[in-house]
């Protein structure tokens, strides 16, 4: 990326066991922990972080452009009435079902407030900390976090489009996305996020 904006970029893998280390060193600082689940990935990624600005991105996230990003990242929190940004969502399938879940997605993080891992959240360290971070649990962890971000602030739609894998659904579109929501209401009914994950990833 080509840009007259700082930056740094820090990798946290939860112990691959194949070459997604050294080839992820070519390109950042990485850092292992082993049986950590992704809240922790993620809050630990902000501990080794000395940026005034944090973006959170999936391994598989695709930006399709970088012209003057990062600087269009920083003007957004010159305004303190957000408190944290999002990307447009897109998946590697030009599929009807796929733009189907990604203006949905955009449409939860605007009117819902809830902005997900796949969709680049971003926001300042000061949010984050007033926020309350990412917790370490094994699922929700976006949805806990960006829920108290919307609390502190307004979210801001990026003119930018991430893309990302539709591999989670190739096993059954339908029956992946139904068990999604129905992870989604347990949460809301009060199930806890260890639970959950035991389902989901089950």
């Amino acid at each position: 990326m080509t840009t007259s904006v700082p930056y740094e970029l820090i990798i946290v893998d939860g112990g691959s066991t194949d070459q997604t280390v050294s080839l992820a060193k070519q390109y950042g600082q990485v850092y292992q922990l082993f049986n950590a689940n992704r809240g922790a990935q993620l809050s630990y990624g902000v501990t080794k972080s000395s940026g005034e600005i944090l973006w959170f991105l999936h391994s598989d996230s695709v930006i399709e452009s970088t012209k003057d990003l990062l600087a269009i990242i920083e003007k957004c929190f010159s305004d303190s009435i957000y408190s944290a940004a999002f990307f447009k969502l897109k998946f590697d399938s030009a599929e009807f079902f796929y733009r189907y879940l990604a203006e949905t997605s955009t449409l939860r993080a605007l009117f819902l407030g809830l902005i997900f891992g796949d969709q680049g959240l971003v926001t300042t360290q000061k949010n984050y900390e007033k926020a309350g971070g990412f917790e370490p649990v094994p699922l929700m962890e976006d949805w806990r976090f960006s829920r108290r971000l919307r609390k502190i602030g307004k979210f801001k739609l990026l003119p930018f489009t991430i893309q990302t894998s539709s591999r989670r659904f190739r096993k059954g579109k339908l029956q992946t996305h139904l068990k999604m929501h129905q992870i989604k209401l347990l949460y809301l009914f009060g199930v806890s996020p260890k639970k959950l994950a035991e389902r989901y990833y089950r």
